[in-house]
């Protein structure tokens, strides 16, 4: 289903980096005030433009914060903004834990639960609070917009000459220059510009003690393309993994009624502690038998063991990156 984005012209990036004038829609109109709870370790750098949108869509209460040892500046931010409560969460050690603290101060009938990097569009809470007479507690669906920084895969295979910022001598393009037509050279011209200046007899080359920034970001055009997925990998220390994986398992084994797409789910978490012999399989089944029967059934060694075998093809680089190498030295 194709949602439509209640935004104005501006660009979402444009509105993260150039901050709307604060509006308090508590002071106009108290009418649907809720308790906001946002814990907090870290924010990003949109944190005040996230929190100004907050303000304006949502009549605020309160804003209830939940301080779980916050690492940067987030806390002295949000001081600046008006009816804001910041609990101690230092002491706790999980997220659910801090959430559950927060609702138990929440003094309105309805509160809102936000993570610190959501940013709320026009129109938002007009819309979501038409749901109350349907739900007891609900949510919206997610337009993601990623800004991150990472270098391209190109940066260290050279299988294509490098483009984007290019420096050339123009004598090396006169022998051959004559023979690009206006028909097909499109997102192959670096390439074929390579080519051209080669066979002139001259010479190319890479620059590896420099780079530029390259931006992905979508634009209205005669050729626009609708984006459907953005993947991201991150580099996880063998630690961090080994901790986020155990907290996945335990905690949808615990607290979930079982499903296939549960069990599926935690499978590669659990042949990821297996491979950091982090886990026992047999001492976890007797664990999960204990704390949460139903899930018996469903923890198949079998799911566990064919995402090992995944995790062990993929393991340094995709799958895919791995045929794509090979394609290309053939």
């Amino acid at each position: 289903m194709h949602i439509k984005v209640m935004n104005n012209d501006a660009s979402i990036f444009h509105r993260y980096y150039h901050p709307e004038a604060f509006k308090d829609r508590f002071i106009d109109d108290r009418t649907d005030a809720l308790d906001i709870l946002i814990p907090i370790i870290h924010t990003n750098e949109m944190w005040e433009s996230n929190l100004r949108s907050i303000y304006r869509e949502v009549p605020v209460h309160r804003l209830l914060i939940g301080n779980g040892g916050c690492i940067d500046n987030s806390i002295e931010i949000v001081k600046k903004y008006p009816r804001v409560t910041i609990f101690d969460h230092a002491k706790y050690k999980t997220l659910g834990f801090s959430i559950r603290k927060l609702i138990e101060e929440v003094s309105t009938e309805w509160f809102a639960y936000f993570h610190s990097d959501v940013f709320l569009p026009h129109g938002w809470f007009e819309t979501m609070k038409k749901y109350k007479k349907e739900y007891d507690w609900y949510g919206c669906q997610m337009q993601i917009t990623a800004l991150v920084e990472f270098p391209d895969e190109n940066n260290a295979t050279k299988n294509r000459p490098f483009a984007g910022t290019q420096i050339g001598r123009k004598k090396a393009f006169t022998p051959h220059l004559h023979e690009i037509d206006d028909d097909f050279v499109y997102r192959q011209e670096d390439y074929v510009f390579n080519n051209v200046v080669e066979k002139g007899g001259f010479k190319t080359g890479f620059v590896d003690d420099v780079f530029h920034y390259h931006q992905l970001i979508h634009k209205k055009s005669p050729w626009s393309r609708n984006i459907k997925r953005v993947t991201v990998e991150m580099d996880w220390s063998p630690e961090e993994l080994a901790r986020a994986s155990d907290m996945q398992v335990h905690g949808v084994v615990k607290y979930l009624k079982p499903t296939n797409y549960l069990a599926s789910w935690i499978s590669l978490d659990l042949a990821r502690l297996i491979e950091l012999k982090k886990l026992s399989w047999k001492e976890f089944k007797n664990w999960a038998e204990e704390v949460n029967p139903q899930w018996k059934p469903y923890l198949k060694y079998w799911q566990v063991f064919l995402m090992r075998m995944y995790l062990n093809l993929s393991r340094g680089e995709g799958i895919l990156q791995k045929c794509k190498r090979w394609f290309l030295k053939k």
